[in-house]
């Protein structure tokens, strides 16, 4: 990611913490994002088609699992 995109970030973690937002909230919301992201890239390096069937559906579910699993551990 660039650097102004881990900053957003950063930033955003920080006003969720004033607002009393639960850090796995915040951090599943990001990893929403970051799913859509990459869900996008994917199918721009493949020419506009997926890599695998439900490609839109698997991508997110696999990043919320990894990061529910780091945020169970290291939170």
């Amino acid at each position: 990611m660039c650097p102004a995109c881990i900053l957003t970030i950063g930033g955003g973690l920080l006003v969720a913490k004033k607002l009393g937002v639960n850090y796995v909230l915040a951090i599943g919301l990001i990893t929403i994002v970051f799913s859509f992201i990459l869900d996008k890239f994917l199918r721009k390096m493949n020419d506009g088609k997926v890599f695998f069937p439900y490609q839109k559906i698997v991508i997110p579910l696999i990043l919320l699992l990894i990061a529910f699993v780091v945020a169970k551990f290291l939170l």
